[in-house]
């Protein structure tokens, strides 16, 4: 299965990531969520792209833990952790160590939520 590069979509993506930027700056948690969820949507249709999901699942968690939404930063976190695994899993790495340091942090924020 080919997939194919398609400018349109991927300078779509680079907006993405500059509103997400400014908004993560502006401390609007709220829009930092929206953005990450549009984001993770993206990568479902452009994978030519290679989002790093895990990444912006962590963004959603730590958005939602300075807004004060314990229950969607744990679901969060979890979910990025779970992304992190299958990424690990699924992909040739350049290190035994890849991610793992992230995989950790979230669990240590997990564990905290979960208190």
């Amino acid at each position: 299965m080919s997939v194919n590069f398609d400018q349109k979509i991927f300078d779509h993506w680079q907006q993405l990531r500059k509103s997400l930027k400014e908004a993560k700056r502006a401390k609007n948690y709220e829009r930092v969520v929206e953005l990450c969820n549009e984001i993770i949507s993206l990568d479902k249709s452009a994978k030519f792209i290679q989002i790093m999901t895990p990444l912006f699942f962590k963004e959603m968690g730590v958005a939602y833990e300075k807004a004060g939404e314990k229950e969607n930063a744990l679901e969060a976190y979890n979910n990025a952790r779970t992304e992190f695994m299958a990424y690990r899993k699924h992909n040739n790495l350049h290190s035994p160590d890849s991610w793992l340091k992230d995989i950790q942090l979230l669990e240590k924020k997990i564990a905290k939520l979960e208190r």
